[in-house]
């Protein structure tokens, strides 16, 4: 498709249409589609919304093929049968069976007419058979299936999708663009980067010394004489003589051999401290003279009731 064709197309790809959700809105791209049941059947991989009402219609979704036993492809599932739940980033389909998902056509951007617009509100009702055209009678919209009040009817104070395109044309409005400028300031923390530690124990260790003992002992030697006594014969006497023996005695005193002194040398240093720091650089442009033109095409996509927002 040429993007002069694609421009032409009343409904829309929302991610590369040049329109981009609104600051503090959902997206609610990538969120889990699952059914009433809780049966996750696949994710929102994109919005397609009508560039004349500025209304999304569509949710385009990533099928898993392997909850509806076929291929994984992409289908797109009526914005009135769908009910966000913000505060899980789900998107539930209310009254939807698996069957029907199943009968869905597979979606082709290049093949999205009225003819497929109505295969697809078929696949959903077997027994509303409509004659309106998409795009050109609004009563083809009027029907249940595109009520986005059913969508927001959430469960959160979240009232809709508001999408904003990247121009703001708008009369009387203005924006800002915030130039920032980041500064370097280069402080210092103390880590730990090694140390030592002394443990004292004590250890036995065998020891042996040779030392020279002197031990007495008392003999008594009987020896035969015969000679004549002299002196007072009959004298009784009394002798002693003790033994001595030497003994080891074994005696330990404790002498401080050595020092251990523990230290800590403190350097200082200098360093450089080289980095990148981010600033906002503004360049203005005057529009070309193409860009004034297609500037009227810009402004705000409110997928909600709310219609203050639509002019450009």
């Amino acid at each position: 498709m040429t993007t002069e064709n694609k421009d032409n197309k009343r409904l829309q790809e929302l991610r590369h249409s040049g329109w981009e959700i609104s600051e503090g809105e959902p997206d609610i791209t990538g969120w889990d589609v699952k059914l009433a049941s809780g049966e996750e059947i696949g994710e929102v991989d994109d919005l397609i919304f009508d560039t004349e009402s500025r209304k999304v219609r569509y949710l385009k979704v990533d099928l898993d093929g392997k909850v509806l036993d076929s291929e994984s492809r992409d289908v797109l599932v009526p914005i009135g049968l769908a009910q966000l739940q913000n505060l899980s980033h789900n998107v539930v389909l209310n009254n939807v069976t698996l069957e029907q998902l199943r009968a869905l056509p597979e979606y082709d951007e290049d093949e999205l007419n009225p003819e497929f617009e109505n295969r697809v509100r078929q696949s959903f009702s077997d027994t509303y058979m409509t004659s309106n055209t998409p795009g050109s009678d609004a009563d083809f919209y009027s029907h249940e299936h595109f009520n986005d009040n059913n969508f927001y009817n959430t469960d959160s104070d979240t009232s809709g999708i508001t999408t904003e395109s990247y121009d703001n044309t708008r009369t009387g409005s203005e924006d800002t663009i915030e130039v920032i400028k980041e500064n370097l300031e280069v402080g210092k923390r103390q880590v730990q980067t090694g140390g030592i530690r002394v443990k004292s124990r004590i250890i036995e260790t065998p020891v042996e010394e040779t030392i020279n003992l002197r031990e007495e002992s008392v003999n008594i030697d009987r020896v035969p004489v015969d000679r004549m006594a002299t002196g007072a014969a009959f004298v009784e006497r009394e002798i002693e003589m003790r033994e001595h023996a030497e003994v080891p005695v074994v005696q330990k005193d404790a002498r401080v051999i050595e020092e251990i002194v523990i230290s800590k040398d403190v350097e200082e240093r200098e360093e450089t401290i080289r980095d990148t720091v981010k600033e906002t650089e503004v360049n203005i442009e005057n529009l070309t003279e193409t860009e004034r033109r297609s500037a009227g095409n810009t402004g705000r996509i409110n997928t909600g009731n709310d219609t203050d927002d639509l002019t450009t």
